[in-house]
């Protein structure tokens, strides 16, 4: 098992998977929609009013699948997206309009976070590596004041998800669901105190080397 990756590493990983690999994106996406729904659906959390809040990126779109498919279980959830939609990533996009199809619309903004009773943050990923924008580092203050239990996707939006510092505001997770390997950041300085109780998740992105490793198993049977 590889040990805990950098971003730059994670990102690797991911594109071998999709480009040499052959699994598409869009799978990867609602893989890691699943595995954190597993996590907030444990038993843990008071699921009777969920907020989802999703940026533009990767990150984003897991976001929209995760609360597409909180609403397909009949779970009460609000799907929160921040930016400018015409500038989001492709694989994001596609999500949306998928949500759309099923009645799943976005809200821009939210006034009082504590009326909800969990929140997803899949704001942004494991790809920031600048401060966050000053409006959005007010909402995630305003979050973190609500006191309510928040479920990270892959990293704790505004953490450096190699270095473990915070890039101007960074959510206070009671949870972080990562995928396919531990990120650095997540285990030093701030990332320690911010992921809260971390769970690694597979969703079938691995480095060349463990793959190597499956089909050395494979060829001796």
């Amino acid at each position: 098992m590889t040990d805990a990756v950098t971003a730059h590493e994670m990102q690797q990983y991911d594109q071998y998977t999709i480009d040499e690999i052959g699994v598409p994106s869009l799978v990867l996406m609602e893989r890691a929609a699943l595995a954190t729904i597993e996590v907030l659906g444990a038993g843990q959390y008071d699921l009777s009013e969920v907020l989802v809040i999703a940026g533009l990126g990767n990150n984003g779109g897991d976001g929209v699948a995760i609360a597409r498919l909180l609403m397909q279980k009949g779970i009460k959830v609000s799907l929160l997206l921040l930016g400018d939609e015409s500038r989001a990533a492709h694989n994001t996009a596609l999500q949306l309009k998928i949500a759309r199809q099923y009645g799943l619309h976005p809200i821009h903004r939210v006034k009082e976070f504590r009326q909800y009773s969990v929140i997803v943050d899949a704001l942004f990923g494991i790809g920031l590596s600048k401060p966050v924008p000053v409006k959005l580092g007010e909402m995630i203050k305003r979050v973190n004041a609500a006191n309510i239990p928040v479920v990270s996707v892959d990293v704790p939006s505004g953490l450096n998800a190699t270095t473990g510092e915070i890039l101007g505001s960074a959510i206070r997770a009671n949870a972080t669901v990562t995928f396919a390997y531990p990120k650095i950041g997540l285990l030093q300085q701030e990332g320690i105190k911010r992921a809260g109780s971390i769970f690694v998740k597979d969703i079938g992105i691995y480095s060349p080397e463990e793959l190597n490793n499956f089909k050395s198993r494979t060829e001796e049977k």
